[in-house]
């Protein structure tokens, strides 16, 4: 969706701009750095380089660091920055990955290590597509909310990767297939619970999937009341739109098929019913 052109030359001074957001790694260490200007937008990114885009612009321009790939620069930039750089241009992107269903788009939302790529791949077994890995772009069009196509690789951790028979080489990328915008249907807030033996569902009341969904939300300039506002608005549109369910269920592989046979099942009954199959609603 955007276009990276590579900068030879002096780097930008992306201290010139406000900061308005930081990253973190996990020792607490400054990862990347966000500023904004009265034109243009930069990141910061430790390892990289500085990317700069303007408004109303689909390019962003690199100055690498020295020594560092294209390769990684592409790479790191398609996964982690890309979202990050059309939430400021006007988009809306969660942290989840997402597979599509007959009836639209499913998007599994929850902290590191949940099961979010895992089965985004596992529901290729049931013949749906996987949409993304890592994160979704949402583009929000009246009533209807639309998840945006973006290149990825899936990136399964070594025990789910031993499970499915594949090695990190022979993970197929999707940058190659054409797809167009498909409309989110559900959302689906992970929770891993050992102790389960068929996964426990329950649709969230739209107050509560706001809230929810809020924390798994990109967002580029924390600072800006006019940035922080469109977000809300748009978050609490999703609520409202998208069905939005909490999904607990047991990680361990032998129970995978009971796993995407819940999904398929709910998903159907979000895409036909005003209140889903196989489901508890929360209070």
């Amino acid at each position: 969706m955007l276009t990276l052109s590579f900068v030879d030359g002096d780097t930008p001074p992306p201290s010139n701009g406000r900061k308005v957001n930081s990253w973190l790694d996990d020792r607490g260490e400054v990862w990347g750095r966000a500023f904004s200007g009265e034109s243009f937008h930069w990141l910061d990114w430790r390892g990289l380089g500085v990317f700069a885009f303007s408004r109303g612009a689909l390019e962003v321009q690199v100055w690498p660091e020295r020594d560092v790939s294209r390769d990684l620069v592409v790479q790191t930039f398609s996964r982690m920055l890309q979202p990050l750089v059309l939430q400021a241009l006007g988009w809306q992107a969660l942290h989840a990955g997402a597979t599509v269903s007959p009836h639209g788009v499913l998007a599994f939302c929850g902290a590191s290590g949940c099961g979010k790529s895992t089965l985004a791949f596992a529901m290729q077994q049931a013949g749906w597509r996987q949409f993304a890995d890592d994160a979704l772009v949402l583009r929000f069009d009246g009533a209807c909310v639309l998840a945006c196509p973006l290149p990825f690789t899936p990136r399964l951790r070594p025990r789910s990767r031993m499970h499915f028979g594949q090695t990190r080489s022979n993970l197929e990328s999707s940058a190659g297939r054409q797809l167009t915008d498909i409309p989110l249907t559900a959302v689906f807030l992970l929770q891993q619970d050992d102790g389960l033996t068929s996964p426990c569902v329950s649709l969230l009341p739209r107050a509560r999937a706001f809230s929810q969904l809020l924390a798994h939300a990109h967002c580029f300039d924390t600072d800006d009341p006019n940035h922080t506002r469109r977000l809300v608005d748009d978050y609490l549109g999703l609520a409202a739109r998208v069905p939005v369910f909490t999904f607990d269920y047991c990680p361990e592989f032998r129970y995978l098929p009971q796993v995407t046979r819940a999904l398929i099942d709910v998903a159907g009954g979000s895409a036909t019913s005003s209140k889903p199959l196989a489901t508890t609603m929360l209070p």
